[in-house]
């Protein structure tokens, strides 16, 4: 059988060094191993300088040395050079299988970007960018140059070394137009394995010392290139630690070895002692693990990239002590990879390999087969731009997309909306995980809208990564939201295939954004996310397995916090007790009223037979009662699934109107709105039934019948509890409630905006004619939120029951 075919932009007769060839093989090879006949082709246009000779352009010596070299890989005559830096030779193939070639490939990899994207590439669509260098281009693209615009445009998919590019500790500029995913340098496991012994061996590292050129200067900071800067920083270490230092050295001078050798460094000539394929890994394997520093660039702007050099270490089983650039957003350090920023850091890090090598070359040993071996790193690149391969296995997303266990979920406020600032700082600081997806056709299309509130945000969306199974779509539509949100959504949408987001520049609303997104869907089954929950482990294979039924239109899980019967008592405060809570529930499906589109799933053609949300309702509210009444009326049930449970935070978005003052007005104008369109009142949702609050809300009636005379008019913050109200010989009116007050007035449907709002409703109440005010233990949170009216209503405490309700009388108000 024909195998497919992938070309290999590389430049191995510019830089013709240990390191790159090693590069070049592991790519080459390991593309191989996964199925692939792999092409090597040079196209770059620069010149061969270490070929040229005294009378030519040293084309044909750069030929017979990538022959040579590819004959070692078993390419045998699946090479090309194209001498454009010359007359435009194609040497090795011939021209018209070059252009077979590039037509044939499934796809062509620009290794470095170092090849200017040809016609004959990119009309391929196929030719995909690897950076292994990354901030110039970065930076470039920030600015707006155009050259470097077009080259990454002419790509179809970017991968990149810059493995924290995007993360909250990155500070290199998110550029939403370029989407690297971070991919790691691949390593052939076999070709590294070694018995070895090298503990009297010193610590080594292999590169360049001095290159005085690609120095760049961003916000009037300078950013250097070369090496030695960093060295210089930790020349004194080998005074400092017991095991001895060596570098293997290109590009120094005689004074450079001087000023190395009198601090203690061993010196030694790269190209003697680490040229070529055999020298290079005889030199690491004979190490005793690497010690090195990474370029400033990469260190300042904490880039996360790492080398293919520390990836060979690894994989000899050799410790690795590295400069930090942030690569542990990618890798995990403290055992076998260790990084250091200070002399002391470093000191100390070889210090601790020292005392105990086996466990620090297990540890290095095992990061290479789980995050660095070549079916794992280009497994997942291929599965990325959709190319089958045979991965023997696939590494984890590192971090877990999932939060520890003991992050705390307790909100501090709800309206607006405020977690505790250890869960805040842990949410929004975390990397971003990076989580495989099953291939095929999605069997679903969940569709988030996303306004701001980044931390609640990255729980929602990297719970979906982290607990949805079969293949899937996310799409990401974000209402206008701020720069730190919209870097967050452009990057996880980067690391996943199966994530696209949509950006709009102010918020259109909530109905506008989903119908963004059910018209980009591809899947039958559609499901709406608010970005304010937590989803659980199967959770839409539950939903998905509901919507089998023929007569079911819309379905929804049990929840912590929706206003209906959906809502179920949940007593969790952690990630981890939510996970346990959420486990192995059960139950028979119920009718709502209303499904919530916090989390509600449905099928297409469901959705042909209704239509899409009512764009009427503005930023949001009653779009689900809408959806949820027509969907009943075209003769489809409307269900809840108690064996599936979503967290919700509750008002993430429009908790922040409560805030200033906006909810009330547009939950009016909403509601006028639907009464309108359905020519009859709106009715407050059904209430969960709740033992516990059923006991409590009997308690409290009873307090209050006992703490006002027979005949008072007492105001209750009900939330819309009828029941609340059946206080016997006593006239009970919701609070707030519509104007006129009195004891036809119905439940506002939200509580006051603040203050200002709380008083002058209180004092409409108090002219219609209450007497006192009923304020049960749900709502305790009142006297904390509203601190004026708090200090109205003490002077007035006529009864406080613990725990169940607190009356006030009611006096002249300020």
């Amino acid at each position: 059988m024909h195998r497919p075919k992938i070309v290999l932009l590389g430049m191995l007769t510019k830089m013709p060094v240990g390191g790159v060839l090693w590069q070049v093989a592991q790519y080459v090879l390991g593309f191989e191993r996964l199925g692939y006949d792999v092409y090597y082709v040079e196209a770059h246009a620069r010149t061969p300088s270490m070929f040229v000779g005294p009378a030519d352009d040293g084309a044909d010596a750069a030929a017979a040395f990538l022959a040579q070299f590819m004959g070692r890989l078993g390419l045998g005559d699946r090479w090309a050079l194209h001498a454009l830096h010359a007359d435009g030779r194609v040497l090795g193939c011939s021209a018209a299988t070059l252009a077979r070639l590039y037509r044939e490939a499934a796809m062509i990899v620009n290794l470095h970007g170092g090849t200017l994207p040809l016609p004959e590439h990119v009309a391929t669509g196929r030719l995909v960018l690897l950076s292994t260098d990354p901030v110039q281009l970065e930076l470039e693209l920030d600015a707006g140059r155009t050259s470097s615009i077009e080259f990454v445009d002419a790509h179809s998919a970017h991968f990149s070394w810059a493995l924290n590019y995007g993360n909250p500790d990155c500070r290199l500029p998110w550029v939403r137009s370029y989407r690297p995913v971070p991919t790691l340098p691949p390593v052939l496991l076999d070709q590294w394995a070694n018995d070895d012994d090298p503990r009297d061996a010193p610590f080594t590292t292999i590169g360049n010392w001095r290159q005085a050129w690609r120095e760049l200067t961003f916000r009037g900071e300078r950013y250097t290139w070369s090496k030695h800067h960093e060295f210089l920083k930790v020349l004194d270490l080998p005074a400092r630690v017991p095991a001895p230092l060596e570098l293997a050295l290109a590009s120094y001078s005689n004074e450079d070895r001087a000023t190395l050798e009198s601090a203690g460094w061993l010196v030694r000539d790269a190209l003697e002692v680490a040229d070529g394929l055999d020298g290079y890994r005889r030199y690491v394997t004979a190490s005793r693990g690497e010690f090195t520093v990474a370029k400033d660039q990469n260190v300042r702007f904490r880039s996360g990239w790492f080398s293919e050099r520390s990836a060979a270490y690894l994989a000899a089983g050799r410790p690795v002590i590295m400069q930090d650039t942030g690569f542990g957003a990618a890798l995990p350090t403290g055992e076998g990879l260790l990084p250091y920023t200070e002399v002391d850091d470093a000191a100390a890090a070889i210090i601790d390999v020292v005392a105990d090598e086996k466990r620090h070359r297990r540890a290095a040993t095992a990061i290479a087969r789980d995050h660095l071996c070549s079916d794992v790193v280009l497994g997942t690149m291929l599965a990325h731009v959709g190319l089958p391969s045979r991965p023997i296995r696939r590494a984890a997303g590192f971090p877990p997309a999932s939060p520890p266990d003991d992050l705390d979920l307790r909100p501090l406020s709800r309206r607006p909306l405020v977690l505790a600032p250890a869960t805040e700082a842990l949410v929004t600081g975390r990397p971003i995980p990076t989580v495989p997806v099953a291939g095929g056709a999605p069997v679903a299309s969940l569709i988030m809208v996303v306004r701001d509130h980044l931390a609640v945000t990255r729980l929602a969306v990297e719970s979906v990564l982290a607990g949805t199974d079969g293949p899937y779509e996310l799409l990401l539509v974000d209402n206008g939201s701020a720069e730190a949100t919209a870097t967050y959504l452009g990057a996880v949408a980067a690391r996943h295939r199966h994530v696209r987001v949509v950006r709009n520049d102010d918020n259109l609303g909530f109905a506008p954004a989903v119908n963004q997104g059910l018209a980009l869907a591809r899947a039958d089954v559609l499901v709406v996310l608010n970005n304010d929950v937590i989803v659980t482990a199967g959770w839409l294979a539950g939903l998905v397995a509901r919507l089998g039924d023929p007569g079911v239109g819309l379905v929804g899980p049990v929840t912590n916090r929706c206003g209906n019967a959906a809502e179920v008592p949940a007593e969790y405060a952690t990630y981890g007790e939510l996970r346990a809570f959420a486990a192995g529930r059960a139950g028979t499906p119920f009718d709502l009223a209303v499904a919530t589109l916090f989390c509600t799933a449905l099928r297409r053609d469901v959705l042909e037979a209704v239509g899409l949300l009512d764009e009427r309702f503005e930023l949001g509210l009653f779009e689900d009662d809408d959806l949820s009444r027509r969907v009943r009326e075209t003769g489809y049930r409307v269900v809840c699934d108690p064996a599936v449970f979503v967290h919700h935070f509750g008002e993430a978005t429009l908790g922040q109107l409560a805030a200033d003052g906006r909810y009330g007005p547009l939950f009016d104008a909403n509601r006028t709105r639907y009464e309108a369109k359905w020519g009859q009142p709106w009715t407050p949702h059904e209430r969960p039934a709740d033992p516990a609050y059923a006991a409590l809300r009997a308690r409290a009636r009873t307090a209050v019948v006992a703490a006002v005379p027979p005949g008072a008019r007492v105001a209750v913050v009900s939330h819309g509890d009828d029941v609340l109200l059946e206080l016997p010989g006593r006239r009970g009116w919701h609070f707030p409630g519509t104007e006129p007050y009195g004891d036809a007035s119905a439940y506002a449907g939200h509580h006051p905006a603040d203050d200002a709002d709380a008083l002058t409703r209180l004092a409409a109440a108090r002219a219609a004619g209450a007497e006192y005010l009923a304020l049960p233990a749900p709502s305790a949170w009142w006297l904390d939120f509203y601190p004026a009216l708090a200090r109205y209503l003490a002077a007035g405490l006529v009864a406080d029951a613990p725990d169940t309700v607190t009356v006030y009388r009611l006096g002249e108000l300020p």
